[in-house]
């Protein structure tokens, strides 16, 4: 998404860009040494994938803060060519354990707000970030997300599996992350990390089509501007109306969803629905425990997150717009079954 089209509070801050940058160069020798002997991640992965504005953030928030993950924060984003040096970092600011009398730790807030986020960015320094940074770094640019079998053939495998180990190694506690940049590509991510687990959320899709609307005149200011991961259909769908290019990014995002994690076993993919996991989400941590135990990887700790969370279902649109969306759902799913 070119800068120039986001509307003001979402443009990136060229000062931290360019610091970032420096920092990442001085960085680089560095992240060319890679821990010896960390060749692959020991312990399970967790991935959470489906369609953006499903409640794909709220469930890699909650998953956070289970506090049974390494996953990539606000602050560790800055470090996106060597993440396992930005969590060592990390621990030495935000953690009383390795802070001496209190010199850096005392009276730093790092968490955030509690399970608040604007368009899956979160605030704190310590609160879970995309990471789409990392995951460019191997992955090649096109212009969908929708990667060939040459695509995925030249990704430097070896490099990502030793960093992920590397990083792992920081806290020894499986990864989590966000999946969504590798949709229509899980296949391969399970298949280059056998011991990973899926956690699959949607959401009504009339509640998604419209969240992803709002999301375009938040980002944009402009709901004809195309917001988030583009399937392969997109060069067919850019210069549709609105309405039909949300039905359909919905539509078929759930699809290559469900055809990606429909080889695995039942242990590696947990399919949620979001309005069950925000009345039960301790009936979720129950089925992750067993997926992480059936992977090797026992917890011992009982749910003690939030009992509930809040569920709108309020309808945000014109008339107009909900009759639109609708029938261009009705349209997508009627196409598709044919």
């Amino acid at each position: 998404m070119h800068d120039r089209n986001r509307r003001t509070p979402h443009r990136r801050n060229d000062r931290l860009e360019n610091l970032l940058a420096d920092l990442d160069r001085d960085l680089a020798g560095a992240a060319t040494r890679l821990p010896r002997g960390l060749d692959k991640p020991r312990l399970p992965q967790v991935f959470v994938v489906g369609c953006p504005r499903s409640g794909t953030t709220l469930m890699y928030q909650w998953l956070a803060a289970t506090g049974l993950f390494t996953y990539p924060t606000n602050f560790i984003s800055r470090f996106p060519s060597a993440p396992w040096i930005g969590q060592r970092i990390q621990l030495l600011l935000t953690d009383p354990e390795y802070d001496f009398n209190g010199e850096l730790t005392a009276g730093l807030e790092t968490a955030g707000g509690p399970y608040s986020s604007r368009l899956g960015k979160t605030v704190g320094l310590t609160a879970p970030h995309e990471f789409w940074y990392w995951w460019r770094r191997f992955l090649p640019t096109r212009e969908t997300h929708a990667l060939t079998a040459r695509d995925l053939a030249a990704v430097d495998t070896t490099g990502m599996l030793k960093e992920l180990a590397a990083w792992e190694a920081v806290r020894h506690r499986p990864l989590l992350m966000k999946g969504l940049i590798l949709n229509w590509n899980l296949d391969w991510l399970a298949a280059l990390l056998p011991s990973a687990v899926f956690v699959h959320i949607s959401r009504d899709p009339f509640f998604t089509m419209q969240s992803l609307l709002s999301a375009r005149r938040d980002f944009f200011g402009d709901v004809r501007r195309w917001y988030s991961f583009k399937p392969p259909e997109y060069p067919d769908l850019k210069d549709t109306d609105p309405a039909r290019q949300v039905a359909a990014q919905v539509l078929l995002t759930g699809q290559a969803v469900s055809a990606g994690l429909s080889a695995l076993a039942p242990r590696r993919r947990l399919q949620v629905d979001y309005d069950d996991f925000c009345a039960r989400p301790g009936v979720v941590y129950d089925e992750l425990v067993s997926a992480l135990a059936a992977a090797g990887h026992a917890v011992e700790t009982s749910y003690a997150g939030p009992a509930s969370f809040p569920v709108s279902r309020r309808v945000r649109v014109s008339a107009t717009e909900k009759a639109a969306l609708e029938e261009a759902w009705e349209n997508s799913a009627a196409t598709c079954a044919r």
